[in-house]
């Protein structure tokens, strides 16, 4: 099951300067984060747990669409 997540963001120079803080908190804390340009959002981080859990999910879905 996922859990939510609080999306913290941050830009891309932010994410330039702390990049392993911001995957620390990615992987340790489960926090996403939206990664912005210009304000808008270009990228997210996400934990590779929730990503793959994700993935997985959606593997099925993909097979039935397939098959029909």
């Amino acid at each position: 099951m996922l859990k939510t997540m609080e999306t913290k963001t941050y830009t891309t120079i932010d994410l330039r300067k702390g990049m392993g803080e911001i995957l620390d908190r990615t992987r340790i804390a489960g926090e996403a984060a939206a990664i912005t340009r210009k304000g808008k959002t270009v990228a997210y981080l996400v934990p590779a747990e929730w990503f793959e859990q994700m993935t997985r999910q959606q593997q099925p879905h993909e097979a039935q669409q397939d098959a029909a």
